[in-house]
């Protein structure tokens, strides 16, 4: 992994934001992006201006950096995220990680859009990652070791904070809208997963699919932050629903959940001000 190109995309966002001090990360997947409204905003950066990051390939993926606050918590926010399977290489999906250790963040809280693999995960449903499979086929701490990635041999036994799982739930709790938990089963991608491999997956025990959050909370996890995750659930899994898989489909179903995720963000952050 090329460390002065993340070094040098830092120092562009330290410019650009010269007195920010996040405590907390936010990185938005698909569907998610108008949660950011939650956030009073004090600066915004397009990510084509940062290096080792640059403009995602994704639709709904917008690709800017948003400078916030919620509940008194200053917040770097991720307007969209990059992905493994876009060729740009593991620098750009590292990067929020690598900027928020930097500035001094304790935590991050991931978000996604999933498919349901668990019979009760039907779209619509929230989902607290409790764990997760690495299926990509790729680990984005293959090759030379440097420090500021903890251990060589980061330890995953609890990768996805128990206090914030807790807290996630609670929020949700003041919302009437009690969240689902499972593990989330990451592929590389960009093509959607054959029924055959839904069926292993099940076996494996694999509860909803999706493309990315894995590797950004590994990666969060061995540099010491604490790490929340949350899956929209978007549609059923290949072979379990009755029609094709096509993205646009599944971020507009996630794009109409917006009020329900803005406020279990503004609940979460009220949670962890406490």
């Amino acid at each position: 992994m090329n460390l002065a190109m993340l070094a040098q995309g830092t120092q562009a966002v330290r410019t650009a934001f010269p007195t920010a001090k996040p405590v907390v990360g936010l990185i938005l997947g698909s569907g998610w992006r108008a949660t950011a409204t939650a956030f009073e905003m004090q600066g915004r950066l397009d990510y084509r201006a940062i290096p080792g990051l640059g403009r995602p390939t994704v639709a709904g993926h917008d690709g800017a950096l948003l400078w916030g606050t919620c509940s008194g918590l200053e917040t770097f926010v991720f307007l969209g995220r990059r992905h493994w399977y876009e060729g740009a290489g593991w620098e750009s999906v590292a990067f929020p990680i690598y900027l928020l250790k930097t500035f001094g963040a304790s935590l991050v809280v991931l978000t996604n859009a999933a498919g349901g693999i668990r019979a009760d995960l039907t779209p619509g449903t929230l989902m607290v990652i409790d764990d997760h499979i690495n299926a990509m086929g790729a680990h984005l701490l293959v090759g030379p070791h440097d420090a500021c990635w903890g251990a060589r041999f980061p330890d995953l036994t609890q990768v996805y904070d128990a206090d914030l799982r807790r807290r996630m739930d609670r929020a949700a709790e003041c919302l009437g809208h009690p969240l689902a938990h499972g593990v989330y089963l990451a592929t590389s991608g960009p093509t959607y997963e054959t029924p055959a491999e839904i069926r292993a997956f099940r076996a494996w025990g694999a509860d909803a699919v999706g493309m990315s959050t894995v590797p950004e909370a590994l990666l969060a996890h061995a540099a010491g932050l604490r790490v929340g995750a949350l899956s929209f659930i978007a549609n059923r899994a290949a072979g379990l629903g009755n029609r094709p898989l096509v993205h646009e489909e599944i971020t507009a179903a996630a794009y109409s959940a917006a009020p329900v995720m803005s406020r279990l963000l503004q609940e979460l952050w009220k949670e962890l001000a406490k």
